[in-house]
């Protein structure tokens, strides 16, 4: 498949998905544009107090321990319910405990566990983290681009000879911009800020649609220069 072709492709599929996702959640953004609404929510997350905490701590590290289940929606909430800064710090530590968890699992279990959890595509695809001596770099950059596996990743990294500490910090870092994103439209959606929520959507969409388009491109330059000697990243 030639390269435009591939782009319309994939542009195809992501507007048919951001569609799809936007009218799956139009009753909801519909309501919460009702002031009274808006208030109902806020009153019912206060009410849940340490519960709704734990409880959307919990979906956000379900999340990444099962890999296939989005981490978007739980973000919206997060962000609706605790405000964006807070939406962020309350994801980046479901995220990171269940990181750490499958961190010390996999260290402890290896490979054969990371491949049973993870898809034969994904293992092969990411293989090179295990050889490249710049693991840190390469871990920040696929953390960072929108569109690729993240929490397959977390089963793949133990397997290098990254540590668990500087994992945690470098993910947990690379992950702010997507989480900050949900998390601001999750907030602009219960305060009815509608201008924020669709430019903070056009924004993610438009990166997000880069990273599909690219992604590939940059893994490969990665795996080209895995084997260039660290300079200390």
């Amino acid at each position: 498949m030639g390269t435009n072709r591939r782009f319309i492709v994939l542009l195809c599929i992501f507007a048919l998905l951001t569609a799809a996702l936007g009218l799956l959640f139009w009753p909801v953004f519909r309501e919460l544009r009702e002031p009274a609404y808006q208030e109902q929510f806020r009153r019912w997350i206060q009410g849940l107090g340490w519960k709704g905490v734990c409880a959307l701590l919990g979906l956000q590290a379900l999340q990444v321990v099962v890999a296939v289940i989005p981490g978007e929606p739980v973000e919206l909430l997060a962000g609706a319910a605790y405000g964006a800064l807070g939406g962020l710090a309350l994801c980046l530590a479901g995220s990171g405990a269940a990181s750490g968890l499958i961190f010390a699992l996999v260290r402890r279990f290896g490979a054969p566990l990371a491949q049973r959890l993870i898809s034969p595509r994904s293992s092969g695809r990411f293989a090179f983290l295990q050889n490249t001596q710049k693991t840190s770099l390469a871990v920040f950059i696929l953390f960072l681009i929108p569109g690729t596996p993240k929490d397959a990743l977390t089963y793949l990294v133990p397997l290098s000879g990254m540590s668990l500490s500087r994992f945690l910090f470098i993910s947990s870092l690379a992950r702010v911009p997507s989480v900050l994103s949900s998390t601001l439209m999750g907030n602009a959606a219960i305060r009815g800020r509608w201008k924020l929520l669709l430019l903070v959507f056009a924004a993610a969409a438009l990166t997000g649609l880069a990273g599909i388009v690219f992604s590939d491109r940059i893994i490969s330059k990665m795996k080209s220069s895995s084997m260039i000697p660290d300079s200390g990243v």
